[in-house]
């Protein structure tokens, strides 16, 4: 009996070293998983807060920036649950909804400059449209004027012109 129990302590021994070291490592594990969480947090609010500067900047140039603000209602819904998951001590939940918010405003920056573009260009067009229609209508108008005045005044003279002076008696 004594190789019996000599077994069971050397089994007990080892579960306890065990219990131990898997808990040493799973206090390791969270450590890292926490710093994990707020490394990817930090990325997801650089990422969007770089997404949200690029769609203002692309709205303020005259661009439809309203997909793309629908997508960064989304991202920052994901932001602030990663938020709420690392408050709470759920680490793994916290790098889901970071990944996810980082994934949702990926290529956003590109789309909205993109759009800034367009929107500068059209922009250009529309001024450029403006200012011919308006040099334009310049022209016409003083053209008009011109002719209308030569017009009135070869009516007038010859109406003055066939006229004839009357004498009157006193």
């Amino acid at each position: 009996m004594s190789v019996f129990t000599s077994a069971l302590r050397t089994l007990f021994v080892s579960l306890v070293l065990f219990a131990f070291s898997s808990l040493a490592i799973t206090g390791v594990c969270a450590a890292v998983s926490e710093s994990e969480a707020e490394l990817r947090i930090g990325e997801a609010e650089m990422a969007v807060s770089s997404a949200y500067v690029a769609v203002l900047e692309a709205e303020r140039s005259g661009a439809n920036v309203s997909v793309l603000l629908i997508k960064l209602t989304y991202s920052g819904s994901f932001l602030a649950e990663a938020q709420m998951c690392y408050r709470n001590g759920d680490f793994d939940g916290a790098v889901y909804y970071a990944d996810l918010s980082v994934q949702s405003v990926g290529g956003l920056v590109e789309e909205a400059e993109q759009l800034k573009a367009l929107a500068i260009d059209e922009f250009k067009d529309r001024s450029f449209q403006t200012v011919v229609a308006s040099s334009l209508v310049v022209v016409v108008i003083v053209l008009g004027s011109v002719y209308g005045w030569r017009f009135f005044k070869r009516r007038y003279f010859e109406k003055v012109l066939k006229m004839k002076p009357e004498v009157v008696k006193r």
